[in-house]
């Protein structure tokens, strides 16, 4: 038995829908507050200022919970309140919800077809095995060995993983998730209701994920997933600005993209409008970030080493300003004899002024 059990009501029949869904949305949202600030530049700042709210020990918590316990606590499908979800956390046996995450690693990267024969007897022997098996599922930058660690003591622990969840989970949405949700849910619900006018199921998976996301996904990895999975549900969030994440599971590939209303809609709403605005223009709200766009504007298109050779930052400091310019659609990249080219999107500039102009002086 899945550790959520959730068949409240009929699902869709529809394969591509856009939708609410409340717990995925939040635990998203969680996600995101889990995550380093440098990974996300751009994020909305309500993630920021939380995060700057919150101690040293409650951060490296969090972190444990969404990174470490990820498979344990990503809700299954189904559209209840996030309280209904915390309640079946709390109801789920330890050693199931423990044993559900392990066969979800187990299952990472292997054909769907197959049965995957793991010694859990060997991999739980010692935190190192943990970690080495976690490598043979996720690339190597992905597994973080310190976190891997304590997660490892408590997954040898059942009662004390549950305990540690229900406990982190009730506690960050009773101080910081609960008021959050309230504030922003109705501006979910108005991009949700935008959108139901349109026939996603018309367009081919790929046109209906840019008609939806506002974005080229020209080289999104994710987009590989669209046309393997039964399902794709697009889920607005208030918090993840420029950015998309992607789950495949269980069939249904849920995708998280920043709350917006379709283009070229008549309707107006005041809220999504001045959400996407501040998405885009928080991207230039940077001395740095615009001289990188201003360099693009002049060469026709540039390189990462050229960039570091004018601006002199470390590349790890251009790949974070070109990730959130990449994100938020001013600029594109191509591949050129094996290095990424980088060129300046007018038409993403052009729809930005005419958002602010249609936003602010009613054109």
């Amino acid at each position: 038995m899945p550790p959520f059990p959730v068949v409240l009501e009929k699902p869709e029949t529809k394969a591509v829908i856009v939708s609410l869904l409340p717990t995925q949305n939040i635990f998203a949202s969680m996600l995101l507050l889990a995550k380093k600030e440098e990974d996300s530049p751009g994020i909305h700042e309500w993630i920021t200022r939380t995060r700057a709210g919150m101690s040293k020990k409650e951060l490296a918590n969090h972190e444990l919970a969404l990174v470490g316990f990820f498979f344990a606590l990503f809700p299954d499908e189904g559209d209840i309140t996030f309280p209904a979800y915390l309640n079946q956390l709390e109801r789920t046996d330890a050693i199931e919800l423990r044993d559900e995450m392990l066969k979800f690693y187990a299952h990472i990267g292997q054909p769907e077809d197959s049965t995957p024969d793991v010694n859990w007897g060997e991999v739980l022997a010692s935190a190192g095995n943990y970690i080495k098996f976690l490598r043979t599922r996720f690339a190597a930058e992905h597994v973080d060995a310190k976190l891997e660690t304590k997660a490892f003591a408590l997954v040898t622990d059942p009662p004390a993983m549950k305990d540690f969840l229900v406990s982190h989970m009730n506690w960050i949405w009773e101080t910081h998730f609960k008021a959050e949700w309230a504030r922003v849910e109705p501006m979910l619900k108005e991009s949700v209701r935008a959108f139901k006018s349109a026939d996603l199921t018309a367009m081919s998976r790929i046109d209906a994920a840019r008609f939806v996301t506002g974005q080229d996904l020209n080289d999104a990895k994710w987009c590989q997933k669209l046309d393997d999975v039964e399902r794709v549900v697009f889920i607005p969030n208030a918090h993840i600005g420029p950015y998309i994440h992607a789950t495949a599971m269980n069939g249904t590939l849920q995708v998280v993209f920043g709350a917006r209303q379709p283009e070229g809609t008549t309707e107006r709403i005041p809220e999504l409008d001045r959400a996407e605005i501040v998405a885009r223009l928080s991207a230039l709200a940077d001395d740095t970030r615009l001289h990188i766009l201003q360099l693009v504007a002049e060469r026709g298109e540039i390189r990462v080493q050229d960039i570091m050779e004018v601006t002199n930052l470390s590349q790890p400091s251009v790949s974070r300003y070109l990730t959130q310019l990449s994100a938020t659609g001013y600029l594109q990249e191509r591949r050129e004899s094996g290095a990424k080219v980088y060129i300046l999107n007018k038409d993403r500039i052009e729809k930005t002024l005419k958002a602010i102009n249609a936003f602010l002086l009613g054109r």
